[in-house]
Order: structure tokens, then C-alpha cells, then sequence
């Protein structure tokens, strides 16, 4: 092979792996948005400002909701086939909002990470 192809080829994929790095853009962070609501504070007024509409709402006989949002943090090697499995994080971040009338009674914040396949 010739070199001065080669040294093509191997600066060409690596400008479009930094182009597809830099392309990827952050999504919203539940943890940090989760600090803006105060149960017995909050109202479902404000967590809509802060938040918008959730993704998922529960509605209960006795008059509560649950508001859910959701972020899936991806792995950035995720669609390289061998390197996927050893490099990056992935996981899903959850806000779970209850709410009773126009008051926001809880929220909860955690992560639930997918299960490693087996070998």
C-alpha cells in the first residue's frame, strides 16, 4: 500500500471520529434539575417551567401523579462493533415527580444502568 495513502486514509477516519465526537451534544441533566424542586414548595406550575412536560404521568385514584423524565446517557463507541463493549458509560437517569393537587409532595432522582451481556 502506498504511504501517502495510508497516511490519507488514517487522517480521514480520524477526522470523522473527532467530527462525530464534537457532533454529539449534551442532554439535559435530571440530577442538577432535580435540586430545583422542594417538595411542599414546588408547585406543578414551576416543575413544568423548569422541566417542560414529562414524558410519562401516572394518575391515581386518590388524586396523586407521577411525573417521570427520562435522559439515556449514551456510550459514545456504542455503534463501534469491539470497542463498544469496553469503553464508555451507559445508563438511563429517572426523575420521578408525585404530585397531589398543584403541590409537588416528592421527587426522586436515580440511574438504573443496563445489564452487562455475558460472554
Amino acid at each position: 500500500m502506498d504511504k501517502k495513502f495510508l497516511k490519507k486514509l488514517i487522517f480521514c477516519i480520524s477526522f470523522v471520529i473527532i467530527i462525530y465526537g464534537c457532533a454529539t451534544k449534551p442532554g439535559p441533566n435530571l440530577a442538577s434539575k432535580a435540586a430545583l424542586i422542594h417538595p411542599k414548595q414546588t408547585t406543578k406550575a414551576e416543575v413544568l417551567q423548569f422541566l417542560g412536560p414529562p414524558v410519562q404521568i401516572f394518575t391515581f385514584p386518590d388524586g396523586k401523579e407521577e411525573w417521570y423524565y427520562y435522559y439515556r446517557v449514551r456510550n459514545f463507541w456504542e455503534k463501534v462493533p469491539v470497542v463498544k463493549e469496553y469503553k464508555g458509560e451507559d445508563y438511563t437517569e429517572v426523575l420521578k415527580i408525585t404530585i397531589k393537587g398543584e403541590e409537588v409532595i416528592d421527587c426522586t432522582y436515580y440511574t438504573i444502568t443496563s445489564p452487562k451481556k455475558k460472554k
